[in-house]
């Protein structure tokens, strides 16, 4: 009984090392600019579709993001990667307030210019 136990232990804990942990953010959020879903999935995926057509545009998964952190503080939960396939750096912050909405950079590696929306918790 105890081997069963410290196997599925070991199994529950090597699970995490191959998932992003997303700081407990999960859902669905919408950027209406740009016709685009950001999942936060249980399983430690980002998975960015477009909302108009339910397309996949990119999934961001342990092994395609690199420098990712969560951050948490007494401001909120934060998230913040790089992917070299995309050429941008990601922040997506969760604040304190009792909304469900998350603050979204988007640092192009091409430009100073970012890209900063709040994105809407999907119902």
């Amino acid at each position: 009984m105890k081997k069963l136990l410290a196997l599925a232990v070991a199994a529950v804990m090597a699970t995490g090392l191959f998932a992003l942990d997303l700081g407990g953010i999960k859902g669905t959020w919408q950027d209406k600019n740009w016709d685009a879903d950001w999942t936060f999935s249980a399983d430690g995926k980002i998975v960015l579709t477009k909302t108009s057509t339910g397309e996949e545009v990119y999934t961001f998964k342990d092994g395609t993001v690199q420098n990712f952190k969560v951050k948490a503080d007494t401001s909120g939960v934060s998230i913040s990667f790089d992917c070299k396939d995309t050429e941008r750096s990601y922040t997506f912050k969760k604040g304190i307030a009792l909304n469900a909405d998350l603050d979204m950079v988007i640092d192009p590696d091409w430009t100073t210019k970012d890209y900063e929306t709040v994105i809407k918790l999907k119902k």
